[in-house]
């Protein structure tokens, strides 16, 4: 069996379980005082991470969509939909450039710049996603105009007084503590997983050997 393919049996398996992993941990969230209560960390980024390293970057992609539907299918959505949609997008901004980055050398220091270029990358893309798609929707259906949430912000840092304010002083630290703490998770046990993976891969291998 050819292990590079995107979707052979062995790489199905695994968006499936790294997929489901990432919709349980999703649904662990914390409030942090530095944002508004809509923005909560969580750990769902991990397997997202662990699957691109793996797999690569395609399945990182398929692992952030499939977890989204695995959501929307459990819990629904309170965000008319636009909440997952900028987590799939920021999810992939996420572990797409990290994976395409580690995949050309897997070693710990291009792990390491590949999860450093993973998190500004992830910032990057959700300043675009929330000022330009997410919050101006979400705001409209259910805060009543973007100058509701703002507000949330101010309330929380008096600097935030407008979007450009709002996008600096919440979405930036937000997204970097919460990409950072996802990150240095990842490295931390990615090996670990990684030496379980690959186990099942020669195993897979030896089987088909001796059967050939």
């Amino acid at each position: 069996m050819n292990q590079n393919k995107v979707l052979n049996v062995r790489n199905l398996v695994l968006i499936a379980m790294f997929s489901a992993l990432a919709a349980v941990l999703e649904t662990i969230q914390v409030a942090v005082p530095f944002a508004p209560p809509f923005y909560k960390l969580d750990f769902a980024e991990l397997p997202v991470l662990i699957g691109g390293f793996a797999m690569g970057p395609a399945q990182a992609a398929l692992i952030a969509i499939v977890k989204n539907l695995l959501k929307l299918l459990l819990n629904g959505t309170s965000t008319y939909y636009v909440g997952e949609l900028g987590n799939i997008i920021g999810s992939c901004m996420f572990s797409v450039p990290a994976a395409l980055i580690y995949r050309r050398h897997k070693t710990k220091k291009t792990a390491m710049v590949a999860l450093a270029a993973g998190v500004i990358c992830a910032i990057v893309g959700a300043v675009f996603v929330n000022c330009a798609i997410t919050l101006p929707f979400y705001a409209k259906v259910a805060f009543g105009g973007i100058e509701n949430i703002i507000a949330m912000g101010t309330k929380i840092n008096p600097a935030v007084t407008n979007l450009y304010t709002f996008a600096i002083f919440m979405i930036v630290p937000f997204n970097l503590v919460k990409c950072g703490l996802n990150a240095i998770v990842t490295a931390l046990v990615y090996k670990h997983v990684s030496v379980i993976i690959h186990a099942g891969v020669h195993r897979e291998k030896k089987t088909e050997n001796t059967a050939a």
